[in-house]
């Protein structure tokens, strides 16, 4: 799993999964989508099927890639067991920044 946070760490890697959201596209498609050069989405999508977040299926002449969501799910799951230590985390300091006077005002004594 730490794979996959590492992978994600790489904003060109999360800007291509973006693109494949809603489903397989070649790589001159996601050239047009994310703007980055082809080199460059090659080179991602190479580390990316490699490591088993993405998957290529050839079709005549054209690869069409497309997202393989098992690594993703995990670390969603993952995450998700976190989320409450969260919630409570940002309720808790929203109540302390109500009990906190306004900018400019002043504590009454």
């Amino acid at each position: 799993m730490v794979d996959v946070f590492r992978l994600l760490a790489e904003p060109s890697r999360r800007q291509l999964l973006d693109a494949l959201r809603n489903g397989e596209r070649s790589v001159n498609e996601l050239v047009g989508a994310t703007h980055m050069s082809q080199p460059s989405v090659s080179k991602q999508l190479r580390i990316l099927r490699v490591s088993g977040m993405v998957s290529l299926r050839a079709s005549g002449r054209q690869h069409l890639y497309s997202v393989r969501g098992r690594s993703l799910r995990e670390a969603s799951e993952w995450l998700s067991y976190y989320e409450h230590f969260w919630q409570e985390g940002l309720s808790r300091m929203d109540k302390a920044l109500q009990r906190e006077p306004k900018p400019g005002t002043r504590r009454k004594p």
